[in-house]
């Protein structure tokens, strides 16, 4: 079974949304200008992303996980586009990382950058679509030296999105769920035996900043943080690394705080 929790950025509606089921574990990071688009919202994308991925994948276990979130993503797409403008650029669109533990193999999935890590005897290894970062540039080097709140970062910050948006779901860009289905073929899969795996969560990008943006934490070190203080203790640690750097002064990022959600396998792996 999966242990859960997701926060929300203080002062604003939680854009990521986490479900899973005994074997199977979703995460949805979600993201796009409010009401750019579609009336209903950011968090009602990821929402709807995540529960449709799961009824799709529970109904056909032996799906690929990549089949799972094209026929949601269609089944989304479907459900608003005669009431929202899905060509928008500020449509919502979402990353997703996907965890599912068979019998004998334990399959991921990752669209964009949310991060599935599988602890092996050979160390954690990363399913992770770094694309918009080897495009766009990382959102440290974006405002490195910038405080919070300045004219500089928030010149820094647009400049970033724009240039995100511009390479966003095309042939030379980077790929992230949104509008058409097809973005989910260009998703990062891999297949583990289940004998060979340790430890297994999944992680969007707010609650990964310790390891990928602020070099604090080796992974194998983040899994073992996470055995001590659980989900919602991790993400609580997350929030007091970031409260003790209010302006941004020691760990450059794009925003102070931001949505953090994660799923950890809290099961047996070997079988038994």
């Amino acid at each position: 079974m999966f242990s859960l929790a997701t926060n929300a950025a203080p002062g604003r509606p939680n854009e990521d949304f986490v479900v899973a089921t005994p074997d199977l574990a979703i995460v949805v990071d979600g993201a796009g200008v409010p009401m750019g688009g579609c009336h209903h919202g950011v968090a009602w994308y990821a929402q709807q992303l995540g529960a449709r991925t799961l009824t799709a994948l529970t109904s056909r276990p032996d799906m690929p996980l990549s089949e799972g979130l094209h026929d949601a993503l269609a089944a989304v797409a479907a459900s608003h586009a005669d009431t929202c403008d899905l060509t928008d650029p500020g449509t919502p669109c979402a990353a997703v990382g996907i965890l599912r533990i068979g019998a004998d193999t334990i399959d991921t999935l990752a669209l964009s950058d949310v991060t599935v890590v599988v602890e092996s005897h050979e160390g954690p290894q990363i399913t992770c679509d770094l694309s918009i970062e080897e495009i766009s540039g990382t959102e440290p080097a974006a405002v490195a030296g910038l405080l919070f709140n300045t004219p500089e970062h928030k010149a820094a910050l647009t400049a970033l999105v724009s240039n995100q948006t511009r390479t966003r779901n095309r042939e030379d860009g980077w790929w992230v769920a949104a509008a058409d289905p097809e973005a989910a073929y260009h998703a990062v899969m891999n297949s583990y035996t289940r004998a060979e795996a340790k430890r297994l969560a999944i992680f969007s990008d707010g609650a990964t900043r310790p390891v990928d943006q602020m070099a604090l934490y080796a992974w194998s070190d983040y899994l073992d943080l996470l055995d001590k203080l659980g989900p919602a203790g991790l993400i609580a640690h997350v929030r007091e690394i970031e409260t003790a750097d209010p302006d941004g002064a020691t760990h450059p990022r794009t925003k102070r705080h931001d949505d953090a959600t994660l799923a950890s396998w809290c099961g047996r792996l070997d079988g038994n």
